[in-house]
Formats: C-alpha cells, sequence, structure tokens
C-alpha cells in the first residue's frame, strides 16, 4: 500500500519559532515566519552563524521546510520530526533543531 506525505499549509506554520543546536537550549536564536514581506524576521544573524548565510524566506515542503538566502537559493531543508519540531543535520555533524515557540 503506498502511502504519501502531506504538506503543512503555509498558515499552519506561521508564527513564532526558536532555533538552536540540539542540547544547547542556551543558545536560542527567533525565528518569525510570515506569509507576507518579509517572510522572514527575527535573530537572522544569529541564524546565520550556524547556516553560514542569512535566511529570507521560506517555504514548506512534503517532509518539511526550507530555508532560503537572498537570491532565491536552498539554503537547508529542515525535515519534520514531528507536530512543531524540526531538524537538520549541518555539514560540521551538530543537529540543528527548529521548534515552535509555546507559551
Amino acid at each position: 500500500m503506498a502511502s504519501s506525505l502531506l504538506m503543512t499549509s503555509p498558515e499552519a506554520l506561521v508564527g513564532q519559532w526558536r532555533m538552536y543546536p540540539e542540547g544547547e537550549k542556551n543558545q536560542v536564536c527567533e525565528l518569525d515566519l510570515a506569509l507576507r514581506s518579509p517572510r522572514l524576521s527575527g535573530d537572522l544573524e544569529c541564524i546565520a552563524g550556524w547556516l553560514g548565510e542569512r535566511p529570507a524566506n521560506w517555504e514548506p515542503t512534503p517532509d518539511g521546510l526550507w530555508l532560503y538566502g537572498g537570491e532565491g537559493t536552498g539554503i537547508v531543508h529542515f525535515n519534520r520530526q514531528k507536530a512543531d519540531r524540526y531538524e537538520v543535520r549541518l555539514k560540521n555533524g551538530a543537529v540543528l533543531v527548529l521548534m515552535r515557540d509555546t507559551p
């Protein structure tokens, strides 16, 4: 039996998120996903320190979330782990976590 992934709608991802290296919640960078310009805001320079480039845009994928640079080139793809938690393994082996900011 075949199965397919259902893509999360952009509207469902809008809001405040936190990004940090796994196991190091004290090194949090804030990220705000929006539908209108600017599509990304928050601690973008902090995030650029981990990604090597400042993200400028984003879009959902069937299995996660892409962050794009200013030229529209994909910087990094976060894989969905569970609701409101995405992860990517960086080239240096560290796991970067993206989690929804919950009250």
